[in-house]
């Protein structure tokens, strides 16, 4: 029998090219489905980005617990929560595989139903867990599926605190009942994740990281070596600055700040720093230098408005400074 190579050669290359064109086909049909919101099993949402027919998807975290611990309240996390889009005419997410209470659907004036999600929060003062902190706005429309990246504000941090104890005094001090020396602790620094700038989603950045650190004030240096070292001979600095936060000892009344970052509500759009331990070395009034960065990078440096007062008994001054 003879075979016609000619003609063979002439198909050949054009069922190659066909199945090229099915391959290609097959690798794009995700994207197309996607994109087209009609054959996919599920809606389209924010999360097409992945390339794949909109599911469930992992996006949501909880607070779902808190435990007293020492000094300072433990939380408990509910992390990767499932969720998706169940409608293709709106960007309500609708449905969550679990702590569904959490997801609530809310009428907005000028701008129609929205959805929330309530990332929860340990308050510190009681330790009891709060459900309906932490709101955050969520939608299935201005991510990756949607033509629209969030762009955000940078974060932004309260000018409040508090200092445990209310008036302290210079490590080398006698602090009954605690022995020679307590320290301080710094605490409920509040810091937000900036919103959507660019996609009226309403949407916040996550913060995840908060750190701090004290300096003496212009003022309290001036007074040191002043007034201070008019009236008392040997006068200098003990402390160096920066301060950042320090370990306390074993068994020490704020041993259990050593632990942790001290961040409560990492990975959610309202952080909280605490617990943070100092040992003040010399009186005067110290400067509070916080920085609050967020999920897409950007940092945010502030000096909060009111120092915080470390107060000197001068009933025992003549050892302060040796």
């Amino acid at each position: 029998m003879n075979i016609n190579w000619r003609f063979v050669l002439s198909k050949l290359w054009k069922a190659a090219l066909m199945g090229l064109l099915i391959a290609v086909g097959i690798a794009l049909w995700p994207q197309a489905q996607c994109a087209v919101a009609q054959t996919c099993d599920a809606p389209r949402d924010r999360w097409c980005g992945s390339g794949q027919c909109c599911g469930q998807t992992a996006g949501f975290d909880a607070v779902v617990g808190c435990q007293k611990s020492g000094s300072s309240c433990l939380e408990k996390m509910d992390r990767g929560i499932p969720a998706r889009c169940e409608n293709q005419g709106d960007c309500l997410v609708t449905w969550v595989g679990r702590r569904s209470d959490r997801l609530s659907k809310e009428y907005v004036p000028g701008r129609g139903w929205v959805t929330y999600w309530y990332v929860g929060k340990c308050e510190w003062s009681t330790c009891s867990l709060n459900s309906t902190a932490n709101k955050q706005e969520v939608s299935c429309c201005g991510g990756g599926g949607g033509g629209c990246t969030p762009q955000y504000a940078p974060p932004t941090i309260e000018d409040g605190y508090t200092v445990d104890p209310p008036n302290p005094i210079v490590w080398s001090q006698e602090q009954p009942p605690y022995g020679l020396a307590l320290g301080m602790t710094i605490n409920d620094i509040k810091a937000h994740g900036g919103v959507d700038t660019t996609c009226g989603t309403g949407q916040r950045a996550n913060i995840t990281s908060m750190t701090i650190n004290l300096t003496l004030t212009e003022k309290t240096l001036n007074w040191i070596f002043g007034e201070l070292a008019q009236r008392y001979i040997n006068v200098h600095l003990k402390g160096t600055y920066p301060q950042y936060p320090e370990v306390a000892d074993f068994g020490h009344a704020y041993s259990i700040c050593s632990t942790g970052t001290g961040l409560i509500g990492y990975n959610t759009p309202d952080a909280e720093l605490d617990c943070r331990f100092f040992r003040p070395r010399d009186p005067g009034e110290y400067a509070i230098h916080v920085t609050a960065c967020q999920s897409d990078g950007q940092c945010t440096t502030k000096t909060l408005p009111e120092p915080v007062k470390v107060w000197l008994m001068e009933t025992v001054l003549s050892g302060a400074w040796r």
